[in-house]
């Protein structure tokens, strides 16, 4: 894969947690409805929908991390379906959704296609779908990358 798509990949993922509305919002407890996996707001003035699909996104991630971990379990039509929905969802600041952003955002859809379909090598190729959001967010929006890192599977 070469670094443009490298570059758009992390975007992509990036994206996933690009709706910095709030500084202090990767720090807070994020909360989570278990029954519905509906993401509450953390930020009292409102979260943005882009927000909250990252926040989800981070969620899923996570999950996807223990599945692949534990050798059960890969990506779901329904995690891919919510990093398509980046594309339309609302972020906070609308001057994010650039040429770039949206590069970085099909990198990141690409990536985690080719996790769908890997047979082997699931680890790898799920680190790398943690690198193309750590690359986008180090272009977009920093404020999660400490967050994201921890998704790495060491």
């Amino acid at each position: 894969m070469n670094k443009l798509n490298q570059l758009l990949l992390g975007c992509l993922l990036a994206s996933f947690f690009l709706a910095c509305s709030n500084p202090k919002a990767e720090e807070e407890e994020v909360l989570c409805d278990a029954e519905t996996t509906n993401i509450s707001p953390v930020n009292p003035n409102g979260d943005s929908e882009l927000a909250l699909v990252m926040r989800n996104l981070y969620f899923e991630a996570d999950s996807l991390k223990k599945r692949i971990m534990d050798h059960n379990g890969n990506v779901s039509d329904e995690f891919i379906e919510q990093l398509q929905r980046v594309h339309t969802a609302t972020p906070t600041d609308p001057t994010v959704k650039t040429d770039e952003f949206k590069a970085y955002n099909e990198l990141l859809i690409n990536q985690a296609k080719a996790l769908q379909e890997a047979d082997s090598n699931r680890t790898e190729i799920f680190n790398q779908l943690v690198n193309r959001c750590i690359d986008c967010h180090q272009v977009v929006c920093p404020g999660p990358i400490k967050r994201i890192k921890k998704l790495t599977i060491h």
